[in-house]
């Protein structure tokens, strides 16, 4: 289930993101190349509709599960497809006048925030941006405020104003769907973090069932008001 929100109003955002992911990093070249293909139409149809942002993931080595961590995926053959992968996906974006968003994923080949930079800087497209969402960059082997709260702020800082879409997952061990509100992510540093760098897009709801919509929408708009 997904809902997007706008950061500063009551009103459910007018456009929605739409997802282009595949796996940019599988260990299959003509799998990556299929995905590649594709992507142009579309593309072609998300500039048509006015949809601004197709989101990306890093991918992984794991071949039957791009969200399934594996041990290739710090080799630099794996960053180095990961990178061909997302080069040609901006390239793709430019041309059609819009932005792809590729989310740190702690599976993925893209796993940190400090990677996603690198990620961004190596690539150098104006049209490659980021998703954040808190709940994929940190550990939950400890969901203290004391650890979570530093790995959100420094990913904020690093990653500033390239971030183009925000998640609203909330996380508990185990990584069960539950609203926001219901897990132990510091949502009101979440943000404020946001705010502080000057992000006044969207934030988008997953990770939680139908019948929790409705609580995790009111939840947040409480630590919105309460925030700012």
């Amino acid at each position: 289930m997904n809902r997007s929100i706008h950061r500063h109003s009551s009103m459910v955002c007018n456009w929605q993101p739409i997802s282009g992911t595949f796996n940019t990093a599988h260990p299959d070249e003509s799998v990556r190349e299929e995905g590649l293909r594709r992507f142009p139409e579309l593309a072609r149809v998300a500039a048509a509709l006015g949809i601004p942002v197709i989101t990306l993931c890093g991918g992984s080595r794991a071949p039957q599960d791009m969200w399934k961590f594996h041990e290739d995926n710090h080799t630099a053959q794996a960053w180095a497809d990961s990178r061909d992968s997302l080069t040609r996906l901006a390239q793709i974006a430019e041309k059609a006048g819009i932005v792809v968003a590729v989310e740190p994923e702690h599976t993925n080949v893209v796993s940190t925030a400090d990677l996603a930079r690198r990620m961004l800087d190596e690539i150098g497209s104006p049209a490659l941006k980021i998703v954040f969402d808190a709940a994929n960059i940190v550990d939950t082997a400890d969901l203290s405020t004391e650890t979570t709260v530093p790995v959100i702020d420094h990913a904020l800082e690093v990653l500033g104003n390239d971030i183009a879409l925000a998640h609203a997952k909330e996380l508990v061990p185990g990584r069960a769907a539950v609203p926001p509100g219901a897990g132990q992510l510091p949502w009101h540093a979440i943000l404020a973090g946001l705010a502080r760098i000057g992000y006044d897009g969207t934030l988008v709801m997953h990770g939680l069932d139908e019948q929790d919509v409705a609580s995790g929408t009111s939840y947040l708009r409480d630590q919105m008001h309460k925030e700012s």
